[in-house]
């Protein structure tokens, strides 16, 4: 079975100022993005949701859509508190 759990967590700061979120695995990124994410357009949010859900089919690693979520992250200017 594959793994989806990150090897660290990314903790992103998502909707009230100040509160931060955990993203512990690739399932939670997808939800974040699909469902969370700030703004609905842009290149890097594309090839974020692209490879996460290339992730959990299992066609690339995790480290992989963990390095996605974090690029998505910053060209949404979301504050990043662990990466």
């Amino acid at each position: 079975m594959h793994c989806f759990w990150w090897d660290k967590c990314v903790e992103l700061e998502l909707g009230d100022t100040g509160g931060y979120r955990a993203v512990k695995s690739t399932r939670e990124a997808v939800e974040c993005l699909l469902l969370r994410w700030p703004q609905r357009d842009g290149r890097a949010l594309a090839a974020a949701k692209r490879t996460c859900l290339q992730a959990l089919d299992g066609k690339v690693r995790t480290e992989k859509a963990r390095r996605a979520f974090i690029k998505a992250a910053e060209e949404a200017h979301i504050s990043i508190r662990s990466q």
